[in-house]
């Protein structure tokens, strides 16, 4: 009996035991590992889907949309839910239609919960999937980037990559001020990701975007652009670039390059690359095709500036009263510098005795090279400093170039020489056309301004941009006196092509050879005009550079009809007239009401130019809502019409 207790008592007390660590256990559970096990099972059943923001939109100075996002919808799926992938997503892709395989792929290969199959479709699409009452399947709000002008300033405004994140130009520049905060889906599951009924479901609403109101005007990019494309062409050149400024505020008012790309579809090579060769190319040669298609050249590339950098040599020579209108040249087609000769454009013959103006119009380089040695070193490269070509302009686009020069100490008397000609540094178009806008506007140094404001989606103005001076660099005496030198320079010398009946026109234009493996080629060249209108109230400048035309190596030849092209465009949608009559002997026809189609074939049949808003139209019956100009305006051969639609 006694043994029976003894071994009753052992298993009462082992039992007792085994019941207070039982209980200590469970104490321990609730009370000390409480609050960690309660963040494991939220952490297991809150699952937390990604609701993107609305990207805000890029408008034009005018309020019009060249870059916004449309709403669109993803497809979601819960793997754990879905146990015939294949036949799931079959039924998935059959209702998009599209291919089934990559749906598979992601369902079978799902690293979480929740796993996105598809992207960016439409109300009634979404509409259709939801009808098929497809197990494991959710879908969510979505945004979807368009631009409306595919590729109109493309290389301003940028793209963004497949997450919605800016990847080039303005898109990259302000991608935190575009992109806004994303919201949170949150959704309570069970161990099998499978929708809890008493959970705690909620949303984070995202916060969208805020806008960008740029400088750009639309229809001035588009008669830039258009006129570009022409130049492209006609002269079959590597790549035509060219920017539009108010010289007085830096605001931009037009920038591109050609050939460029289409923003809605950026990785689409050119129509010059056939799909044979593009399929031959390497991931590497691809590469280096987009990031050579998505460099903006206008900020990015450098290049010698040739004969419009004596516009500076001028101004510095005439500030710094080394020179006057009375000065007097002697050219013989050459001059001998340290041993070396160099050329002028005239050469082998020479100018003769000539006055500073008539050097300025002939672009004289003997007359140019005794300026700069007039100038000397010290004080030419204090003024290259005071234009600000020894840095950035600080515009508002990634990936700016910046002047490559060579340090003072290391110039001697033909580098002082060539640099008086424009040769021996290179700078970048928005350096050249900043420095150009000093000499003409009264001799402020001032900021490129590509952005207006930073506004809210309801068109509330968050941030302002006002021009912004940096410096003066000339008086506006010295201003004054170059204005005059530039006008002369298209009246009667190698800028006479950018001559605009009854307008002032000033300009200069340049030419330069590039430097190869074979070292300087004649017939390789950078050609470039800077046009300015009117001259005695500057409100255009204008810089086009034509990079290896094949056909013609002077920019006052090539560049100079672009330039002027350009400004009258500007000046007849500015309604800036000329100061004499000139003969417009076409009427431009009541369109409105007509059919594009139709519309087009009567100004074809008058000789006319036409472009269409939106820029791009497929349906050819729709009707013609507005026009400019307006029916019955008589305009001369060249001009040219736009035609609005309804699209």
């Amino acid at each position: 009996m006694n043994v029976f207790r003894k071994r009753l008592f052992f298993f009462y007390l082992i039992v007792s035991m085994l019941i207070l660590a039982l209980v200590g256990r469970l104490v321990y559970i609730q009370v000390v590992w409480s609050e960690e096990l309660s963040q494991m099972a939220k952490a297991q059943q809150n699952k937390n889907i990604p609701i993107p923001a609305e990207r805000g939109s890029i408008i034009d100075r005018n309020g019009d949309k060249l870059a916004f996002s449309v709403k669109t919808y993803s497809v979601w799926a819960q793997p754990s839910e879905i146990t015939k992938s294949s036949e799931t997503a079959k039924l998935i892709a059959d209702t998009l239609e599209l291919p089934p395989e990559p749906i598979i792929d992601k369902l079978l290969n799902a690293q979480s919960t929740f796993v996105k199959i598809v992207s960016n479709i439409t109300k009634s699409e979404e509409e259709l999937l939801k009808s098929k009452g497809i197990g494991g399947i959710s879908i969510t709000e979505d945004t979807k980037r368009l631009y409306p002008y595919n590729s109109l300033a493309s290389h301003v405004i940028g793209n963004v990559n497949l997450d919605g994140d800016g990847f080039t130009g303005l898109e990259l520049y302000f991608n935190d001020t575009l992109k806004g905060e994303p919201g949170v889906f949150h959704v309570t599951t069970d161990v099998y990701g499978r929708q809890l009924a008493y959970g705690e479901d909620n949303l984070e609403a995202p916060k969208d975007g805020n806008s960008l109101r740029l400088t750009i005007d639309d229809s001035i990019q588009f008669f830039v652009e258009d006129r570009l494309e022409a130049a492209l062409e006609e002269h079959d050149a590597k790549s035509v670039s060219a920017i539009v400024m108010d010289p007085h505020t830096g605001e931009i008012l037009a920038m591109s390059s050609k050939p460029d790309f289409d923003l809605n579809d950026p990785r689409k090579p050119d129509e010059s690359v056939d799909d044979a060769t593009w399929s031959a190319m390497t991931n590497d040669e691809k590469l280096n095709y987009w990031n050579n298609t998505w460099r903006n050249k206008v900020i990015s590339d450098t290049f010698e500036p040739g004969s419009t950098f004596k516009a500076l040599i001028a101004s510095v020579a005439l500030e710094e009263k080394l020179i006057d209108f009375n000065t007097t040249f002697y050219c013989t087609g050459s001059k001998v510098v340290s041993g070396v000769t160099l050329h002028c454009v005239s050469f082998p013959v020479g100018h003769g005795l000539e006055t500073l103006t008539q050097a300025f119009v002939n672009s004289c380089n003997p007359a140019f090279i005794e300026i700069g040695q007039k100038i000397g070193v010290d004080t030419l490269y204090k003024y290259l400093e005071k234009f600000g070509l020894f840095d950035k302009t600080n515009i508002d686009l990634p990936a700016e170039g910046n002047t490559i020069y060579q340090p003072k100490e290391a110039i001697g008397p033909v580098e002082l020489a060539t640099m008086s000609y424009g040769h021996g540094l290179n700078i970048t178009m928005v350096q050249l056309i900043r420095m150009m806008s000093a000499v003409v506007n009264g001799g402020n140094l001032v900021e490129p301004q590509l952005v207006k404001s930073i506004e809210a989606s309801d068109g509330t103005v968050i941030q302002s941009f006002e021009p912004k001076v940096v410096t003066q660099v000339i008086s506006k005496e010295t201003s004054d006196s170059m204005r005059v030198l530039l006008e002369n320079a298209v009246k009667t010398g190698g800028g006479k092509n950018a001559y605009i009946e009854g307008i002032r026109v000033g300009g200069k234009s340049g030419t330069s050879e590039k430097f190869t493996e074979n070292g300087y080629e004649s017939d390789v060249v950078v050609l470039s005009f800077v046009g300015i209108a009117p001259i005695d109230d500057p409100k255009y400048v204008v810089l086009v550079v034509i990079d290896e035309p094949k056909d013609e190596f002077f920019g006052s030849v090539v560049v100079a009809p672009v330039v002027k092209s350009i400004l009258q465009d500007i000046l007849r949608y500015k309604n800036i007239v000329p100061d004499v009559v000139v003969e417009h002997n076409i009427e431009v026809p009541n369109l409105v009401g007509m059919t594009l189609e139709d519309a087009m074939k009567k100004l074809d049949a008058l000789g006319l130019t036409y472009s269409t808003s939106p820029i791009n139209v497929d349906d050819h019956t729709l009707p013609v809502t507005n026009q400019y100009p307006i029916g019955g305006t008589k305009v001369d051969s060249d001009s040219m019409v736009i035609i609005s639609v309804d699209d």
